[in-house]
This record gives structure tokens, C-alpha cells and sequence, in this order.
């Protein structure tokens, strides 16, 4: 099969869970036979090895004007000539969409009149909230606007007709988008455990010494609440180690009593967890389904999150204990474990891990979504 997965930024495993997902989709794809291309939003240098073509010339990252023009397009979301360009030019048999944020949902309608089983995944809230976040800047739970985040919702899914097929990557986030996509198909496909090393990790220490956090340093994901609660962490004898980057990276350079790792490449990120005793996932917002509480889990580092979307479904795996979302909360868990039967039971609870196998079934959903997509007949 011929298959463009289209995402805006490709399958540059730097920039987000999102491009990890194309860039292991697509090498999985490829390995089984599959023809994959990859269309992108904006100009990737990803090393993911994966054949990409991208709509711009400019990364909305570093052109304002870039940037203005994808929230105008998101709300267009007009089938444009240059779609279905380069549809043509891709000639797929079936076209995957993921985060679409510089091409828009248009993308739909151009399959649909070229006759192009169309999936979509679900990667987070971008049809609800024009942050995706479905939080605001500080954090804060926000509600969609009917009239404003409602226009433009109804904006955004007014294409949704020429999706056969959505994928989500956890029950709770297909929950939260039900009603936009009432001719398609739904599955959800989780996440793989697939471990970072080859051989099998050492077992971490108890009473657990090191906590790490990996991931996007913002507001959203509940990098305030590690700092709150560094000060009394380390009163406790405990280390807190932070890895990657973003808008509060000063504050996290600036603290004392944090050990921050800076932005680490996939090369990297097995060491960092084999570092540390213990993952933390301290987000605010509804995380869909994260791959970073798999990325911990799979090497056999338990894990703290806050009850948030996703990460309650991820607990039901084993391995990851609960908080609410406050430094006290934080705190608080973090002294649980400290208990040697709490800690026993918590890491007897890990879920095991298959690797390749897991990878296998994996991409075996996905082609059974796809047959699904291929096989309903073309929207009118």
C-alpha cells in the first residue's frame, strides 16, 4: 500500500510525541513492504529516514508572518490548490492525517474529491482549542468558547465527512471529541512499550534517591509544581533531575536545588531514565496519551502523575501512582513511596514488557484501521 502520513512537523522526533509517532509509524510501515511518504507543514531536518515534502518554505517558529497565517488558514481550512497538489503528486492509496497546524483540515475535502480513504489521528485537543491544550497560558483549566472556540470548531470539522477512519491514542481523548466525526469509523490504538536499551535495565533503588522529569519545560506540564517542591525534596535527601527545554528553562537553570540535564536528543534518553529511581508526569492539562509515562515504564521506572485525561487511563497498566496536581500532592506521593510495601507493590505492578512484539501489534492495528478506511465507500 501507498501511504502519505501527513503531519506539521513531519516525523522530527525533536519537536514532539506527535512526530515520534510518524517517524516510528512510518519506518513500521516501512518494514512491512508498505510504500510511506511523509508531507509536512513546515521544512523538517528529522533524520527519521523517512521521504518528506514540506507545503512552506518557513518554520512558523522563526517567521511571524508564518505563524499568523497558520491561525488564519486553521480557521479557512479551505481545500487549497496546493493540497491537492500535492495529493497528486504523492499519488497515495490512503492518506493518515495527524496534527495539522500549517495545513488544516481542507486536507480532508481534497482526499475526499480525489477518492482517498482518509485517517486521522487524534494526538491532542487542536479541533477544540487553538492552543491544543484546552488550558490557558497559565496553566488553568479553560472551557472552549462556544461562540469563538465554537465557530471555530465547527470551522475546523466541517470537513470531517471525508475521514473514514479515526484513530485515537487513548479512550479519554476520543471521548472528548465525540459528535465531530459522526461518519467515521473510531479505534483506539495505544501506545507501545518499547524499551530504550537492548538489554534489560537495572532495577532502581529503595528508597528511591533520584526523581526525573522529561519533557517540554512549561507551564502546562506542571514544571511550577517541580520547582515548588524541589526545596523540600532535597531537605529529604532526594535529587531532582530535569531534561529538555522551552519557556521556563531560565527558571529551571536558575534553581538550585534542580539538577537540569538541558534538551537531550533520543540518543540520549536512555541513560537520563536509568539515572534516576523514579519518572514524574506532573502535567496540568488533559494529557491525551502520553509516550513519555511509556518511555519510563518500559525501563522499568515507576511512575508519578497527576490525575489528568490520559495519565489515569496509563495507571490502569501498572507502574504509575496518582496525585493531585500541587507540589504538596507531589510531595505527599513521593513519601508513599518511601513505604517498602508501597514501593514492592508499585514496582511488582510495572507492566511487562514485550518490546518488538508490542511494536508488531502495534503496527497490526493500524493496518487493520486502514483496511477499515479503505473498505468504506467514498463520502458523496
Amino acid at each position: 500500500m501507498r501511504i502519505l502520513l501527513v503531519n506539521s512537523h513531519g516525523g522530527d522526533g525533536t519537536y514532539g510525541g506527535a512526530e515520534r509517532y510518524v517517524s516510528a509509524l512510518g519506518n513500521g510501515l516501512l518494514a512491512r513492504g508498505h510504500d510511506v511518504e511523509v508531507l509536512s507543514a513546515f521544512p523538517v531536518q528529522d533524520g527519521s529516514g523517512l521521504g518528506t515534502h514540506a507545503l512552506h518554505h518557513a518554520d512558523w517558529r522563526d517567521s511571524p508572518v508564518r505563524r499568523v497565517r497558520n491561525h488564519v488558514g486553521d480557521v479557512v481550512a479551505a481545500p487549497w490548490p496546493s493540497l491537492r497538489a500535492a495529493l497528486e503528486t504523492a499519488a497515495p492509496d490512503l492518506v493518515h492525517t495527524n496534527n495539522l497546524p500549517g495545513i488544516a483540515t481542507g486536507i480532508w475535502e481534497t482526499a475526499r474529491r480525489l477518492g482517498l480513504p482518509t485517517v486521522h489521528t487524534l494526538h491532542d485537543y487542536q479541533l477544540l482549542c487553538p492552543r491544543t491544550s484546552l488550558t490557558r497560558r497559565d496553566g488553568t483549566p479553560c472551557n472552549p468558547s462556544p461562540l469563538l472556540c465554537g465557530l471555530r470548531t465547527r470551522r475546523l470539522v466541517r470537513w470531517a465527512g471525508g475521514v473514514r477512519m479515526v484513530i485515537a491514542v487513548s479512550d479519554y481523548i476520543l471521548r472528548r471529541h465525540d459528535g465531530l466525526f459522526p461518519t467515521s469509523k473510531t479505534c483506539v490504538v495505544r501506545p507501545p512499550l518499547v524499551p530504550l536499551r537492548d538489554r534489560a535495565p537495572q532495577r532502581p533503588s529503595f528508597p528511591p534517591k533520584v526523581l526525573g522529569y522529561l519533557g517540554a519545560l512549561t507551564e502546562v506540564k506542571g514544571v511550577r509544581i517541580l520547582l515548588a517542591a524541589a526545596p523540600s525534596l532535597v531537605e529529604r535527601g532526594l535529587e531532582l533531575r530535569i531534561a529538555g527545554d522551552g519557556p521556563l528553562r531560565a527558571e529551571v537553570e536558575a534553581c538550585d536545588d534542580v539538577r537540569y540535564a538541558g534538551r537531550l536528543d533520543r540518543s540520549e534518553l536512555a541513560s537520563f531514565i536509568a539515572g534516576c529511581d523514579v519518572g514524574m508526569v506532573p502535567s496540568l492539562w488533559d494529557e491525551p496519551g502520553p509516550l513519555v509515562v511509556g518511555e519510563w515504564l518500559s525501563s522499568g521506572r515507576p511512575v508519578l502523575a497527576t490525575r489528568r485525561g490520559g495519565l489515569v487511563e496509563a495507571a490502569h497498566r501498572g507502574g504509575v501512582v496518582l496525585f493531585d496536581e500541587s507540589a504538596p500532592a507531589l510531595l505527599g506521593a513521593v513519601e508513599r513511596l518511601d513505604d517498602e510495601e508501597v514501593w514492592r507493590d508499585v514496582e511488582a505492578s510495572l507492566p511487562e514488557v514485550h518490546g518488538a512484539e508490542d511494536i508488531e501489534r502495534w503496527l497490526d492495528e493500524h493496518e487493520a484501521a486502514y483496511e477499515v478506511a479503505r473498505e468504506v465507500p467514498t463520502p458523496a
